[in-house]
């Protein structure tokens, strides 16, 4: 009886934390003296924005959960790194995404189990901007304004991630992981170093499939780009645009010896520090657990919404894998996909 308690007292904990905030974001507005204050969003107080990207077809495709999710692979690190203990052996995982203004994407994670050590992981990630001409703004005397000049070359920009996971079981329903990873970023001569990490909570409450999650991610110091002159401008501080995540993950429809369905829910608030809160929903369904089906919704953004998706599960000799795709609706940015491959040692 205490248990059950226990249980649903973190349930609600986590609703609470997953809904409190955007409540009191929709709150009205009481007017001072006659005038509505203006509105105020946190946006554009960050940096390091490639850390919000998606990093897995499969997460990418759910609205971007990584709340709640089962049968993780190597790709969990991303995500919630509590999760890498579903890795059983070796798993490798590798996922491109065409983003847009013809931005690629490239993350690759490597899992081991040790067993009673826990598992270990590797990761690394790379955002490369392409090559962007170079102008100046020149004064022209002769009309006294101010033109754009011809093209000087060429310039680019980019970000690198390379980090270490940890992730082991506490008790036969609670697992716990963390990141923690080295990132650069380079905007033409100038550049800027730092460090982050991410942490994970994943606990299997024994009611039916119901799992509660917590992740957060991106925690690091503020840094300031070096190699700034007058061309520049002046040095500025950039934040980590950390983000608080907790969610649920339930099966609507288990799966069973008799039936190859499977019909899995998931529900995400989102708390970022450079934007307002965000929730996010999706479902999954899998065939035979070998096809499986995706969608979901991002609520409270500016133009991104609808996520669809599919994935294949496979075997060949000692080896299983899984091929991802995600299609991710940016409205006025047009369309974005993911690829993801993982493959895994028995």
């Amino acid at each position: 009886m205490k248990n059950k308690y226990i249980k649903i007292y973190l349930l609600i904990s986590l609703l609470v934390l997953c809904y409190v905030p955007l409540l009191m974001a929709q709150t009205p507005k009481s007017p001072v003296a006659g005038f509505e204050p203006p509105d105020f969003n946190r946006v554009g107080q960050t940096g390091w924005q490639f850390l919000h990207l998606p990093t897995s077809a499969r997460s990418a495709a759910l609205a971007d959960i990584k709340s709640g999710l089962t049968e993780n692979n190597v790709s969990a690190i991303f995500n919630n790194p509590a999760n890498l203990v579903d890795v059983k052996n070796i798993d490798i995982s590798v996922t491109k995404i065409n983003y847009v203004a013809d931005i690629a994407y490239l993350t690759a994670a490597v899992a081991k189990n040790f067993g009673k050590w826990g598992n270990f992981g590797l990761f690394f990630a790379n955002l490369d901007i392409g090559d962007m001409y170079r102008t100046e703004n020149v004064y022209n005397e002769s009309i006294g304004l101010t033109e754009r000049s011809g093209d000087l070359g060429t310039f680019t920009a980019g970000d690198v991630m390379i980090g270490l996971s940890y992730a082991r079981m506490i008790t036969d329903k609670l697992s716990i992981g963390g990141n923690i990873s080295y990132i650069e970023e380079k905007l033409d001569d100038t550049k800027v170093k730092n460090w982050n990490t991410d942490y994970g909570i994943y606990y299997r409450t024994g009611f039916r499939s119901l799992r509660l999650s917590m992740v957060a991610r991106n925690f690091g110091p503020d840094t300031e780009f070096v190699g700034f002159t007058q061309l520049y401008g002046l040095p500025q501080s950039v934040r980590m645009p950390i983000d608080f995540r907790a969610g649920i993950g339930y099966d609507i429809i288990e799966p069973k010896t008799d039936s190859p369905h499977k019909l899995s829910a998931f529900l995400e608030g989102v708390h970022p520090n450079d934007g307002p809160e965000r929730i996010h929903a999706a479902l999954e369904y899998g065939l035979m657990e070998v096809l499986m089906l995706r969608g979901g919704y991002k609520f409270n953004y500016d133009e991104q919404g609808l996520t669809l998706g599919t994935g294949i599960n496979f075997s060949m000799g000692g080896m299983t894998g899984q091929i991802d795709y995600a299609y991710l609706d940016y409205g006025r940015l047009t369309n974005v996909h993911l690829f993801s491959v993982c493959f895994k040692v028995d």
